[in-house]
């Protein structure tokens, strides 16, 4: 049995990515730091270990033995330029140079579609395109891609950048939730804003499916489930799952600017509306094209839209989150 080492296995996608590769037979190992809840953890087939990122000497005695790294760990959007430099750069380069001392064979890296930018070609932005991030998380995890490719002779690594993921264990898209669930339901901008996103366990699938794929070390692939979302379909996939539907209103994008700065700089409160993703929102065309990680990876999304947002739904009402 292969054993792989799962970083930031406490949160949302890395607990989900922990049983998908307990499902596809590895034996999981879990890294987490000192203040992570275990709540998602409690498996008897998982081997946790509690370890900074830039603790080299823990870190050579986990990766000991090791056959794999899916490195989920990192600083989220709306972070300090210097946290994002650190949790998603330095903490990328650290780990990478260890699993390689280690004689780890298999990288997998947690990206972002953030990574790549928005699309400047065609309506569905493919790995042929250029990159054109123009935010600050997505140029920190553009800078761990350039990482990872610099060592791609070392250790095989690829990169998954990963679409807006949604799910059963998500704080971040559950204020979304209860935004639709309200009586007013503002939607910001007014032309359609066009958005990928992935169901979670379908994102965690792809991680494992990336550890067995005979692809190139140094490949970067897109993953989402291939739906053409706006905002507004968005919404309805909500509103079905919810059985209820509020009254939507049209929000110019300069109102959620205002808030972004107020919340974020006046305010120091770090919330999933913040200056970098307000300016995300800016450009119309962020859809991304699955079609190279299906025909590479052996991966496919299995689970639709109407499945995953009330599966979501449904999880959250039991959690009493919603």
């Amino acid at each position: 049995m292969s054993k792989v080492l799962v970083t930031g296995a406490s949160g949302f996608l890395g607990s989900h990515i922990s049983e998908a590769a307990h499902e596809a037979g590895y034996e999981v190992h879990a890294l987490i730091r000192e203040t992570s809840s275990r709540q998602w953890l409690d498996h008897d087939w998982l081997t946790v270990h509690v370890c900074e990122l830039d603790d080299r000497k823990t870190l050579a005695r986990i990766l000991k033995g090791a056959d794999a790294v899916i490195h989920n760990a990192g600083a989220l959007p709306g972070s300090s330029e210097g946290e994002l430099r650190r949790a998603n750069v330095e903490s990328t380069r650290i780990l990478a140079e260890e699993a390689i001392k280690a004689g780890v064979r298999g990288f997998v890296y947690v990206s972002s579609r953030s990574a790549g930018g928005v699309n400047t070609g065609g309506f569905l932005k493919t790995e042929d395109e250029p990159d054109s991030s123009t935010v600050s998380y997505g140029k920190s995890k553009k800078q761990a891609e350039k990482i990872l490719y610099s060592l791609r002779k070392k250790i095989h690594a690829v990169s998954l950048r990963y679409s807006l993921i949604y799910g059963p264990r998500d704080r971040h898209l559950l204020r979304l939730f209860k935004i639709v669930n309200g009586l007013i339901v503002p939607i910001p901008g007014f032309k359609p804003i066009y958005t990928p996103m992935v169901y979670v366990k379908d994102a965690a699938r792809a991680a494992v499916a990336a550890l067995q794929a005979p692809v190139d070390s140094g490949s970067f692939y897109y993953i989402s489930d291939g739906v053409e979302y706006t905002l507004d379909l968005i919404y309805d996939f909500i509103t079905q799952a919810l059985g209820k539907s509020g009254v939507r209103v049209r929000v110019p994008l300069w109102v959620a600017s205002v808030a972004a700065w107020w919340m974020n700089g006046v305010m120091r409160k770090e919330t999933g509306l913040s200056p970098d993703s307000v300016r995300d929102l800016r450009s119309r065309y962020r859809l991304v094209s699955p079609k190279r990680a299906i025909r590479e990876l052996g991966w496919r999304p299995e689970v639709t839209p109407q499945e995953g947002f009330a599966e979501t739904v449904r999880w959250y009402r039991d959690q009493g989150w919603l």
